[in-house]
């Protein structure tokens, strides 16, 4: 005998799409988290150094991504070569190559960044933090 009787209940089978439909609002919450965390900063610091890379003159202070920190000494289609040592020595690389850039205007005489220039130092949500010496004293 062929049995007929709706077996499921009709208050059951919505609380499977309601579980799916949780569970994809969960993901997409999650990759919005995702985004404004970790992706949005990099895109905007990459903006940033973009910026700074079309404003690059001679006299500038780099450090590349390898570590090594000079002056800019001659700046050539996609090239830059930086004076690194009292010595002078000439190294060449290209832009991509350059990591951070502190303009001329930016430096005393012997090269150290301006107090007054020096980024400030933020904690994990945005909070100043205190320098080493401050908090000795």
């Amino acid at each position: 005998m062929i049995n007929f009787t709706n077996t499921t209940n009709p208050s059951t089978m919505g609380g499977d799409l309601m579980g799916s439909v949780a569970s994809f609002g969960v993901l997409i919450l999650m990759f919005v988290v995702f985004y404004f965390i970790l992706i949005r900063p990099q895109r905007k610091k990459e903006k940033e150094l973009k910026e700074q890379m079309s404003k690059l003159s001679v006299g500038d202070r780099v450090t590349t991504i390898g570590g090594l920190v000079g002056f800019v000494a001659n700046i050539k289609d996609d090239q830059v070569t930086i004076s690194t040592s009292a010595a002078n020595t000439l190294v060449t690389f290209t832009k991509s190559a350059i990591q951070t850039i502190v303009k001329r205007d930016q430096l005393n005489p012997d090269g150290t960044i301006k107090k007054s220039e020096e980024p400030a130092k933020t904690g994990l949500f945005g909070g100043k933090k205190k320098a080493k010496k401050e908090e000795e004293e």
